[in-house]
C-alpha cells in the first residue's frame, strides 16, 4: 500500500494505493477534527470499522474465566415494573420529516412481547421481559448522552414486527436499535451478536432468524424465494453500510466496557448479515442486537442481574454517541 498527497489550486487530495481486493474503512471524527482510515486485506478484519471510535477510559485487565465471575444477584422481580401505558397503534404512513436537525432521535425496540415470549432460560426468564428490562436502561444511557430516545412498547404488550418499524418511521427516527436475547442448542454458547439486514447462507444465523420470525404475522410461512425477493429489493435502497458500521460498533463496544468494568472475558461474536423481519422497512440504519445467550444458564444469571444491564445499556448508548458523532463508511476496494 502506498499513501500520497496531492496539492493543486483546486484543493488538496490524499491518494491511497493497495494491492489486491481490499477493505477499507474511514471516519471523520468531528470532536477530534481527524480523518481516519483503515485499510485490511478482504475477510481479514470483519470488524474493521469497530476500533475507529469504540474507546474505553477504564485499563484493560486479564479477565477471569467465566467459570469465576462477578457475582451477580438477578433482579428481584424478573418481570419489568411498566412505566407507561401500552403504545397505541401507528399509521402506517412514513413521516420522514419528523427528524430534528441537531436532535439525534433513536427508535429502541424491545423484542416480542404480550403472548409472544420469545425464548426462556431454564430458571423461567423470558426474553420479552429481559429485553424490555434492558431497552429502558438504554433509553436512560441515550438520553443522559443528549439522544432522544423512545420506546417501541413500554410494557408487556405485544407488537407485530411490521408495526415496530412502522413506529420508527412515523417517529422520523435517526436509528432503529431492537434488543433480543439469543439461545443455541449448545448451552456452552455464550457472547453478543449484531445483526443488520441482508441475506446469508450462514446455518446458524438462518436458524436465529426463524426463530425470531416464526409464529408472528405468519412470518413464519413465508418461503425463502418470496424472502429473497424482499431482501434483493431492499438491497437497492436499504442504509446496509450505516447499519453495518453501527453494528460493528456496538458489537466492539459493549465487549469492550463488559470486560474491563465487570471482569469478565465476553465472547465478541461480530456484527453479521441476518434475514430478520422486524429490520425489514426500517427507513433508517436498523440493528438487531441479541445481548446474550438465555439457553446458557450462567450468561442468563448474568443478563437478569442490574449492574450487567446497565453495563451492557452505557457501551450500547456510548456505540450509538460515537456512531453519531463520526461519519463512518466502510466498503470494499
Amino acid at each position: 500500500m502506498s499513501v500520497r498527497a496531492i496539492q493543486s489550486d483546486s484543493g488538496s487530495r490524499i491518494v491511497v494505493e493497495v494491492t489486491g481486493k481490499s477493505d477499507y474503512a474511514i471516519a471523520r471524527l468531528r470532536d477530534r477534527n481527524e480523518i481516519v482510515l483503515r485499510v485490511a486485506a478482504t475477510g481479514a478484519n470483519p470488524n474493521i470499522a469497530a476500533p475507529i471510535i469504540v474507546h474505553n477510559d477504564a485499563p484493560r485487565r486479564p479477565a477471569p474465566p467465566i467459570a469465576r465471575p462477578v457475582a451477580f444477584a438477578p433482579a428481584e422481580n424478573p418481570h419489568p415494573v411498566s412505566l407507561a401505558p401500552p403504545i397505541a397503534p401507528v399509521p402506517v404512513a412514513s413521516n420522514e420529516d419528523n427528524r430534528q436537525p441537531g436532535r439525534f432521535l433513536v427508535m429502541i425496540d424491545p423484542g416480542h412481547g404480550g403472548y409472544d415470549p420469545g425464548t426462556e432460560s431454564s430458571a423461567g426468564v423470558t426474553e420479552k421481559d429481559l429485553a424490555l428490562q434492558i431497552a429502558m436502561r438504554l433509553k436512560t444511557a441515550l438520553e443522559a448522552r443528549g439522544i432522544r430516545a423512545e420506546l417501541t412498547r413500554s410494557t408487556d404488550v405485544f407488537i407485530s414486527l411490521a408495526e415496530r418499524t412502522r413506529i420508527a418511521n412515523s417517529a422520523g427516527a435517526d436509528l432503529f436499535v431492537s434488543v433480543h436475547l439469543n439461545s443455541s442448542p449448545n448451552t456452552d454458547t455464550t457472547g453478543i451478536e449484531v445483526y443488520y439486514l441482508n441475506n446469508t447462507t450462514d446455518r446458524a444465523t438462518i436458524r436465529l432468524a426463524r426463530m425470531e420470525n416464526s409464529g408472528v404475522d405468519g412470518y413464519g410461512a413465508q418461503d425463502a424465494s418470496n424472502l429473497n425477493y424482499i431482501l434483493t429489493d431492499l438491497r437497492q435502497n436499504y442504509k446496509a453500510s450505516e447499519a453495518a458500521s453501527l453494528a460493528r460498533l456496538i458489537d466492539a463496544q459493549t465487549v469492550a466496557d463488559l470486560d474491563a468494568g465487570l471482569g469478565l472475558n465476553v465472547n465478541a461474536l461480530g456484527a453479521k448479515m441476518g434475514p430478520f423481519y422486524v429490520l425489514v422497512g426500517a427507513h433508517m440504519p436498523a440493528v438487531l442486537v441479541e445481548c446474550g445467550f438465555m439457553s446458557n444458564a450462567a450468561e442468563a444469571t448474568r443478563l437478569q442481574s442490574p449492574q450487567y444491564q446497565d453495563v451492557l445499556a452505557r457501551a450500547t448508548a456510548t456505540a450509538v454517541a460515537d456512531y453519531f458523532d463520526a461519519d463512518v463508511a466502510a466498503g470494499n476496494l
